[in-house]
């Protein structure tokens, strides 16, 4: 199997938006993702297209190529949150793809993005994922220490990793 992993397209946003509403129905979405299907389901297409545009955002899509054609299986999302704040947001592969090395590949080409940017990126996990934590961990991502509540439930926390450039 061949995957492609690459930038989204602006003109991909229906792909995007679609890939990214399957990720917020996986069973895991809770301790994953800071918005629920339902919020996200409800956004219009302007906001969809602007989500894809590329604007202070870039989204770093897998895709599976040949056999049946191209099918979309994992996304990754790195936010300009301030000039010198990049976080990565909305990680997500489709579960027959796990453990099979695209998120290291995706993992890679976001962060290749953020280094033509800034020395250091971020990201927040959840503290009942420990799956991501060990993976965040193996790609050289390091608690920062800080904490905040998870958005879907404040009764959880959860942990700021930082990568710096080497």
């Amino acid at each position: 199997m061949r995957y492609e992993i690459r930038p989204v397209a602006p003109a991909e946003w229906k792909q995007s938006r679609a890939l990214r509403l399957e990720a917020l129905l996986d069973p895991v979405a809770s301790v994953a993702f800071a918005r629920t299907y339902d919020e996200e389901s409800a956004m219009s297409d302007d906001q969809w297209r602007r989500r894809a545009s590329g604007e202070g955002a870039q989204q770093v899509v897998a895709v599976r190529v040949g056999g049946d054609g191209d099918e979309w299986v994992g996304l990754a999302v790195v936010v300009a949150e301030r000039a010198d704040y990049y976080s990565i947001n909305s990680v997500y592969l489709k579960p027959e793809v796990r453990g099979s090395g695209v998120a290291e590949k995706l993992f890679a080409a976001a962060i290749a993005w953020t280094w033509d940017r800034a020395d250091r990126v971020h990201l927040w996990v959840h503290e009942k994922n420990p799956r991501a934590q060990a993976f965040y961990r193996r790609l050289g991502f390091r608690p920062t220490g800080r904490t905040m509540a998870s958005p879907l439930d404040a009764g959880y926390t959860e942990y700021e990793y930082a990568l710096e450039r080497a």
